[in-house]
């Protein structure tokens, strides 16, 4: 059997190499909402992946000078070289549609309407080579350039060449768009398209401002100019003081491990090529939050669980010193630790935010029973008789004899103590696989793997360890006296417990209703930022994103119209504006985009009317027209991340703040209602929310329910386990109490702490329910056998279940609080508040079942029947007294 546990071990370990890191929050998402993820999969599939966007930050006095330029010029150069980034956008590097001086112009300007057409709408005049028209001879230059491809770079993901004028054969639909705009709008421009033509090939141009390696105070002054013309652009690339710039890189489709290597390859870069003196630059974005959460899982799993294994090492040689009673249980919990990691990289089950803590709480669990089982081998051993120490060398026949008695022991142990063992690791993983009633996928994820985690544990200690026990030296009589004083100890208070019960009781009634009024203020919520320290780089920068640009959480509105063409009607638009109007007036929002923005800036570059930005479309055909002209070209339409081309589906942007997800939920609700209001009944068009800030706030919501669903399970499961295992469902019924007082004693200590419950801290009292239950069974399992096999009334029996359980029951839970004290060195935030609620739950546990379960068993834990038998008999004159 061991050799086999050996061969699953090894095979299962050989997977590790192979598992997976996702730091994303995506399996938050209730599946109770029915469609939450069908809805992100469908806004996908139309508008693409909106999250593969890192950002680069140059932050200086004012960024708008010759030597912060130059550096973010520099960098945007290289970035954009790098294959693992699709495109760059900054402010040097994107072309910049803007109306310049007829007279600056100069001889620049295009002597033709043909040249205009070939600068606005081809690539060839953005690169300032050769000299198209209208027919489109010469070849395509390099850069994307011409209005559609500035909207492209900076608001779609698509390619966005452009290209609107043709290479061999004139374009009409260029033409007939610009007329179609002008016979829409004739008050806007009153001289037709005759006179808007000339009047743009003299004043617009769309290029990048920056031409070559160098920026000049030229190119500065230029820029200035052109930020003044467009407000799309302050807010995403510019803060609005000018304090900080933004290179946003756009990633190709990256897996985590390689994700986190190429950001290690840009900070080296970063760092070999420091910024001048008065300028910083840093790095933001949801990829890179997300890579610095793997990198933190990493950590963990390096730095945690051989810390973990050296305090339980050291706890251990501390409590029993003996070194056989050391070095098995940890070798126990090493091989379950490496078969669950293994199984689940065999089973693709990746480490995440939340399940990346199963190792070393498996390692800390699995402790508990190796502690039992020895404790029981040792009593057996001082039962048989075998309080002398081993020879170190004896004849042949009392070799024989000591490794007769302790293989008897060993049996005797593993008799005794497999049920007790097997019903803790049961209602321990009952406590986990009560998660799988949760509506939150990564929850689900965890309780299952934990729980079956909990289940290898128990057959890997109760194969391994009884069998190895039996072949080491047996531990010396000093080392079985170890700890005696302890017993001691425990037996004093048992008895001092049992002369009060109904005072215990009392107080601990008045103690747990005061945690409950406590508890009742217990805040339900999540933030991005909750996995790192205030100081931690990542969240410095995701703060500055939010205080000078538009943050980092995507909110997104998925608008779908049963008719095709319904978002060409400007009624609509405009209830969608309304609607933008009022988020941008709410604290919670930083910026709204839509279509309608680009559609406006592009009217105002095409008729420089300072009313173009603020005012309503005018008609369906002036919408139409200046769509039709920003997807002239050739390239992807810088709409067509915003609006599909049957004009069924548009998407609505809110980029919200790292709020909470109980405010963000709230403004949801607020903008559900505003939406209902502003489309009306009867509109065709339904609306859904996806994006980050929607995804990661939506399982909040199921929280609470999930908690108390999955302890009202766990409780009634383990429950009429423990009734039929005890055959009493008094016994049942008294386990309940010292395993819930600890959960509401944390609930209270949170409050106290002002940690709230949130998908990572909820789990911590599924965990508590299973370690409190442990407790519970040894002691009833023991009173049980006290009372029933040994006829002891509940008294004597308590004292003697003291005698047997207590030492290890202490020994087991301060190993548990020192074990999950070890994850105070974590990384991440919620980790260490895992590790401190599970010390101060075990601990409460630990008052539980040594000082409320022996008064609760005093009073009840006899029925009267056999109390008024038990009575009677020790009335009763022994015979020699008859006589």
């Amino acid at each position: 059997m061991l050799a086999v546990l050996v061969l699953v071990t090894a095979g299962l370990g050989s997977q590790i190499p192979k598992i997976q890191v996702d730091p994303s929050v995506e399996n938050l998402i209730s599946s109770y909402e029915g469609g939450g993820q069908d809805v992100s999969a469908r806004f996908e599939e139309d508008f693409g992946d909106t999250d593969r966007v890192m950002v680069l930050l140059v932050e200086a006095d004012d960024v708008l000078q010759t030597e912060p330029l130059q550096h973010l010029h520099d960098l945007t150069e290289h970035l954009d070289q790098l294959e693992w980034i699709e495109r760059v956008v900054s402010l040097t590097h994107t072309p910049m549609p803007r109306r310049i001086d007829a007279d600056e112009a100069g001889a620049e300007a295009p002597s033709s309407f043909d040249d205009l057409e070939q600068e606005l709408f081809d690539d060839e005049e953005l690169d300032g080579e050769g000299e198209g028209d209208l027919e489109g001879e010469g070849e395509p230059g390099e850069d994307d350039g011409g209005l559609a491809a500035l909207e492209a770079e900076m608001f779609g993901e698509g390619e966005g060449d452009g290209d609107l004028g043709g290479e061999d054969d004139f374009r009409p639909e260029v033409v007939d768009a610009l007329v179609s705009l002008v016979e829409a709008d004739p008050d806007r421009f009153p001289g037709g398209f005759r006179e808007l033509g000339p009047q743009l090939q003299r004043e617009l141009k769309a290029d990048p401002i920056v031409e070559g390696e160098a920026v000049t105070e030229e190119d500065v002054e230029e820029l200035r100019e052109s930020l003044a013309q467009s407000d799309l652009v302050e807010g995403r690339l510019l803060s609005e003081d000018h304090s900080l710039a933004v290179s946003a890189l756009f990633l190709a489709p990256l897996e985590a491990k390689e994700m986190r290597q190429r950001v290690g390859e840009l900070r080296e870069y970063l760092a070999a090529n420091p910024p001048p003196e008065g300028v910083e630059v840093h790095l933001g974005g949801l990829p890179y939050l997300r890579s610095a959460i793997v990198e933190n899982i990493r950590s963990d799993q390096i730095i945690l669980v051989p810390l973990t294994l050296l305090v339980c090492v050291l706890l251990l040689g501390i409590a029993l010193r003996w070194l056989p009673g050391v070095l098995l249980p940890i070798g126990a919990v090493g091989l379950t630790a490496v078969m669950v990691v293994g199984a689940m990289a065999l089973a693709g089950e990746p480490f995440n935010v939340l399940n990346n803590i199963i190792p070393t709480l498996l390692i800390i669990i699995g402790i508990s029973d190796s502690i039992h089982l020895i404790g029981r081998y040792r009593e057996e051993l001082h039962r048989a008789g075998e309080d002398q120490d081993e020879p170190a060398k004896g004849s042949a026949e009392q070799e024989a004899s000591a490794a007769a008695s302790k293989a008897a022991a060993g049996r005797l142990t593993v008799r005794s103590m497999a049920v007790a063992c097997l019903l803790t690791s049961v209602t321990t993983a009952v406590g986990l696989a009560s998660l799988l009633v949760s509506k939150t996928v990564m929850l689900r994820h965890f309780g299952v793997t934990s729980a079956l985690g909990v289940m290898a544990a128990y057959v890997v200690t109760i194969t391994f360890l009884p069998a190895i026990l039996t072949w080491v030296k047996k531990p010396s009589k000093a080392a079985r006296k170890a700890g005696g004083g302890l017993e001691v100890g425990i037996m004093k208070m048992t008895a001092w417990v049992l002369k009060r019960p109904w005072q215990i009781l009392a107080l601990t009634a008045v103690l747990l209703g005061l945690s409950i009024w406590g508890a009742t203020a217990l805040q339900v919520d999540h933030a991005l930022l909750d996995q790192f320290d205030a100081d931690d780089p990542v969240a410095r920068t995701t703060r500055l994103l939010e205080e000078k640009l538009d943050g980092v959480r995507p909110l997104e509105v998925s608008l779908r119209a049963d008719e095709a063409g319904r978002f060409y009607d400007p009624e609509l638009l405009a209830a969608v504006d309304e609607v933008a109007a009022w988020a941008r007036g709410r604290d919670e929002v930083l910026a709204t985009m839509s279509q309608n923005d680009m559609l406006r800036q592009s009217l105002y570059l095409l008729s420089e009317d300072p009313m173009a930005r603020e005012e309503r479309f005018r008609n369906r055909e002036q919408v139409r027209a200046l769509s039709d002209l920003l997807e002239a070209g050739d390239g992807t339409s810088p709409l067509a991340t915003w609006v599909t081309e049957d004009r069924k589906h548009m998407r609505f942007q809110i980029k919200v703040r790292d709020v909470g997800a109980q405010a963000t939920m709230r403004f949801i609700e607020d903008l559900e209602g505003q939406l209902e209001g502003a489309l009306g009944e009867g509109s065709g068009v339904r609306f859904a929310f996806t994006g980050e800030a929607y995804d990661g706030s939506i399982g909040m919501d199921a929280v609470v329910g999930d908690l108390l669903n999955s302890l009202l399970t766990a409780v009634v499961i383990i429950f009429v386990l423990l009734t039929l295992l005890f055959r009493s469902i008094r016994l049942g019924l008294l386990s309940i109490p010292p395993n819930v007082i600890p959960l509401v004693f944390t609930m209270a200590y949170m409050v106290w702490r002002q940690i709230p419950l949130n998908a990572a801290t909820v789990i911590i009292f599924s965990i508590s329910l299973g370690l409190a239950v442990d407790g519970s069974i040894h002691v009833l399992a023991r009173f049980r056998e006290e009372t029933r096999e040994r006829h002891f009334r509940a008294h004597p029996a308590l004292i003697r279940a003291a005698r047997g359980t207590g030492r290890a029951i202490v020994v087991s839970c301060v190993t548990l609080m020192a074990g999950f004290g070890v994850l105070l060195m974590s990384n991440f935030v919620p980790v260490r508040r895992f590790g401190e609620l599970i010390a101060v739950t075990v601990g409460g546990t630990l008052f539980a079942t040594l000082v409320v379960q022996p008064a609760l068993l005093q009073i009840a834990g006899i029925s009267r029947r056999v109390a008024r038998r038990q009575r009677d008999q020790a009335r009763q004159p022994a015979p020699q007294d008859a006589e």
